[in-house]
């Protein structure tokens, strides 16, 4: 092994690669500076939370928080060491990385957004890293090594996944922790009352804050009508686009007005749906238009995603019905629909997340004042979870000062904890249908 790095080391000198080596050095120490920003903040973080916490929850949730930060803060440090990696195999990457990170050190430096010297040395030495990479271009022959390619985007996209996963375990853990005061069964299963909950956070009765079941109660029947009425529509207009239509200008207008509409402001798709339902047709705040209004919000995600799940199946599967006798209907409903059924779920799933967790819409066209679920479509306000969220920082606002805010912060997070673990609980039940379709159809 030894014999072996020795010979690649002589085989990378004899290559005149002597700069590449040099500016590799330079950007390896650039990185471990830009490490150390992060590595201090987190021994900090560590000794703060566990030397000093004795368990507090406040305590504990301002180390994750800085824990987090921390591991933002030591990412740019990457970059530095995959560029150090890229000039080591004479990638052309390597020196572009060095010039990105030389004007990025040297901004935040002349910004005085972050006050450190430091900054400065990591930019001079990316700077003089990239100086002797592009002086020494001509004689380098550089040619990028598939090899180190492909290795690079390996690292990337492994890196891209990490940080997905971490920011949903990092959110999960952290509204977990600066809830876990108030979390509990009761808090689930129990009615609500903003009196009694202000008392019991102003220390003026004991006890528990109270439960929001009819909030939850109110969120799943809001997604049930949305569903009711997103669901055959988005799926007609979807069977339509991908099944009987030709493609020609008309479908092309019909496609760009439904991609718009899913860029529409929720804010904007709430006032139409209150001036319609509230004001047009005397509704009131009521379930039905709230739901509607939420439909009309999700449709294009069903629209869209199911066409493109129809249009993904092979066009073997078609012949072979109609070559069946069955007809083109019989082909759609029970060839097409079934094979794309997957995709088809996954639309709905995003729809359903969307529908879930929002607020405007809700409080514009259901009401945001209702804490009890009535039984009525129309001229009874619905309560749901994210406005109950929303609406917990000013009906318990009371006095107190910081610790007040800090107590309404915690309970805000307590309800979006049980908000995420529902629509977690939702993903995990549509997932393992999905498997199920998909082993179905492909028998694997």
């Amino acid at each position: 092994m030894t014999m072996r790095l020795r010979n690649r080391l002589f085989h990378f000198l004899n290559k005149k690669r002597r700069r590449s080596l040099a500016a590799c050095i330079l950007l390896l120490a650039a990185g471990f500076i830009s490490a150390s920003f992060g590595l201090i903040r987190l021994f900090d973080a560590l000794s703060y939370g566990f030397l000093r916490s004795s368990g507090n929850v406040e305590a504990l949730s301002i180390t994750f928080a800085d824990l987090i930060v921390s591991i933002l803060i030591t990412l740019p440090s990457l970059v530095f060491f995959v560029g150090a990696y890229l000039m080591l195999n004479s990638h052309s990457l390597g020196w572009k990385l060095s010039c990105v990170m030389t004007v990025g050190a040297i901004s935040l430096f002349f910004s005085h957004s972050v006050n450190s010297e430091l900054l400065l040395v990591m930019g001079v030495l990316s700077a003089a890293a990239s100086v002797i990479e592009i002086s020494g271009l001509k004689s380098l022959d550089m040619n990028d090594s598939p090899v180190t390619t492909e290795k690079l985007g390996r690292f990337v996209l492994a890196l891209s996944g990490l940080i997905c996963v971490g920011v949903l375990v990092g959110m999960l853990v952290y509204i977990g922790v600066r809830g876990e005061k108030y979390l509990s069964m009761g808090f689930v299963t129990g009615s609500w009352s903003w009196r009694h909950a202000e008392d019991v956070l102003s220390n003026v009765i004991p006890g528990s804050i109270g439960g929001i079941k009819d909030y939850i109660i109110g969120s799943f029947l809001l997604v049930t009508v949305c569903e009711a009425v997103a669901i055959p529509l988005g799926l007609g207009a979807a069977i339509y686009l991908a099944e009987y239509s030709s493609d020609n200008i008309v479908t092309d207008i019909v496609r760009f007005f439904i991609e718009t509409l899913a860029g529409v402001p929720s804010i904007v798709i709430g006032l139409v749906g209150m001036s319609l339902f509230l004001w047009q047709l005397h509704w009131g705040t009521s379930l039905l238009g709230g739901g509607i209004s939420l439909a009309f919000m999700i449709l294009p995600w069903n629209i869209r995603i199911a066409e493109e799940a129809m249009r993904a199946v092979p066009e073997s599967y078609r012949e072979a019905s109609v070559a069946l006798g069955a007809t083109e209907w019989q082909t759609v409903r029970k060839v097409v629909l079934f094979a794309s059924s997957p995709g088809i779920l996954t639309g709905i799933l995003l729809g359903l997340g969307s529908a879930l967790g929002e607020t405007v819409v809700v409080m514009l066209t259901a009401g945001m004042s209702a804490t009890t679920v009535q039984p009525s479509l129309l001229h009874a306000a619905v309560p749901s979870l994210p406005v109950w969220i929303y609406s917990a920082q000013f009906s318990l606002l009371g006095g107190g000062g910081e610790g007040r805010i800090a107590q309404i912060y915690n309970v805000m997070l307590t309800g979006s904890f049980v908000l995420v673990v529902i629509f977690l609980a939702i993903c995990g039940v549509t997932l393992i249908l999905r498997n199920y379709l998909t082993k179905k159809i492909t028998g694997k």
